[in-house]
């Protein structure tokens, strides 16, 4: 069996054909460091489980998951203007 997804439709296809090797590895490295601060993210509680000390007038708890959900942001940011200038450099999209 050939790893061709054009066959019939039948498949998952994660990456455009002709997508080239660069970025299919920096999509595939944004999709693991951005699931990793998510599952960091949801086992704070092992070692963010405390009111002190107090970061910016919030309790450590509360200042982890908003400092989490930032990161999660900015991550998501540099992907999509990095995208965004992979389809203008591309021609026509």
């Amino acid at each position: 069996m050939s790893n061709n997804q054009e066959n019939d439709g039948y498949g998952v296809s994660i990456f455009k054909p002709g997508t080239p090797a660069g970025e299919k590895t920096r999509g595939i490295i944004f999709f693991i460091v951005l699931s990793l601060i998510i599952l960091i993210q949801a086992f704070y509680w092992l070692f963010a489980n405390s009111v002190e000390p107090f970061v910016m007038g919030m309790p450590f708890g509360m200042f982890f998951v908003v400092l989490f959900i930032v990161i999660e942001f900015v991550t998501l940011l540099i992907l999509f203007f990095s995208e965004s200038k992979d389809s203008t450099e591309g021609g026509n999209s």
